[in-house]
């Protein structure tokens, strides 16, 4: 397998990922009709067959209903606990009120705070033991107003890792580490910031391999909880995260664990799949120790993602990169190229 496959020219404008499945497709002599290019919406045609892809990972292979399954939190979670698969503990609230009525309940507990619907991390909050009812409520305020619903529920800790399951198969695991710096005694937070963002593999908008580790209201409140500003100086070697959450649109770094982790853990992410009824779809597992065999006091499924991007497999920020472009055009019954 090649260790590079350079992308298409002439597609730069569109999210990376969709650029990965266009320059698979061209690969095998498929045809690319672009239906809306600004929402990155493509039909495919090999002859007679013709399929519609939307955002690389979009396909007629998944139902509109596994899509809402996967996109509502409340649903993915009541069909995971229903096959026996280990998610956190927690409750789900439609208003203000029915939620700080558990504030009680979670008091002395860490805790996650999130919309029902929510996709890039938007809106979720990380609750610590013994946080104020005013910051409590903050949280709330914010999920809610990001969704009818919101869910709290226990804080798991460990790394976050994303399975990308195509079919019956994982095809790549990554971790995901939140946006962060790693001090050299000498440089600020935000000269640190600076210098990673100049990676030409950072950009805005998902049309490049990572996103720019942003300088925003959050990133100064995350330093701010840690007794931190963008000015300050961490020592050398010391890491500085800026988010909570792990996203790699909010800037934090993909790391592939592929051959790394627990078979186990990767046939319990098709198990989610299948209890979603879902072909293409991610996987979010945190666990402490993801090589090892799972155990279910340190391992949990955050959720079920309906449109996991390619790009953090095949463009990681460190490791081996994942080619899983194919394995979709498989899916849809494209014929190889023969040679």
């Amino acid at each position: 397998m090649s260790e590079t496959k350079p992308l298409p020219a002439g597609f730069e404008d569109l999210e990376i990922s969709t650029q990965i499945i266009i320059r698979d497709a061209l690969t095998r002599g498929i045809k690319i009709e672009m239906v809306d290019r600004k929402e990155n919406f493509l039909r495919l045609v090999q002859g007679n067959h013709t399929e519609f892809v939307k955002e690389a990972s979009k396909t007629r292979l998944d139902s509109l209903m596994t899509y809402l399954v996967m996109e509502n939190k409340i649903a993915s979670k009541l069909v995971l606990e229903e096959n026996g698969i280990r998610v956190p503990v927690g409750r789900n609230y439609s208003n203000l009120e029915s939620a700080l009525e558990d504030y009680s309940f979670f008091l002395d507990k860490k805790k996650v705070i999130k919309p029902v619907t929510t996709n890039f991390g938007l809106g979720i909050g990380i609750s610590e033991p013994g946080d104020s009812l005013e910051k409590f409520t903050s949280f709330v305020k914010i999920a809610l107003g990001l969704s009818n619903s919101i869910i709290i529920e226990e804080f798991m800790e460990g790394p976050e890792y994303r399975f990308l399951v195509l079919g019956d198969e994982v095809m790549a695991v990554c971790n995901r580490v939140p946006a962060n710096v790693i001090g050299d005694g000498k440089s600020s937070i935000r000269e640190l910031i600076q210098k990673k963002n100049e990676d030409p593999r950072r950009g805005e908008g998902h049309k490049t391999a990572l996103e720019k580790i942003q300088m925003s209201e959050v990133e100064s409140q995350i330093l701010k909880d840690q007794g931190l500003g963008f000015d300050s100086v961490p020592s050398l070697g010391e890491q500085i995260f800026l988010r909570k959450n792990s996203n790699i649109s909010t800037g934090g770094d993909s790391l592939d664990v592929t051959d790394n982790v627990h078979p186990e853990f990767k046939s319990i992410a098709v198990s989610c799949a299948k209890a979603a009824g879902a072909v293409i779809c991610g996987i979010d597992i945190i666990s402490s120790s993801i090589e090892s065999k799972p155990d279910p006091k340190t391992y949990a499924i955050l959720e079920i993602n309906f449109n996991p991007v390619l790009y953090i497999h095949e463009f990681p920020y460190s490791g081996k990169p994942r080619f899983v472009g194919d394995k979709i055009l498989d899916l849809l019954g494209f014929q190889s190229t023969s040679k």
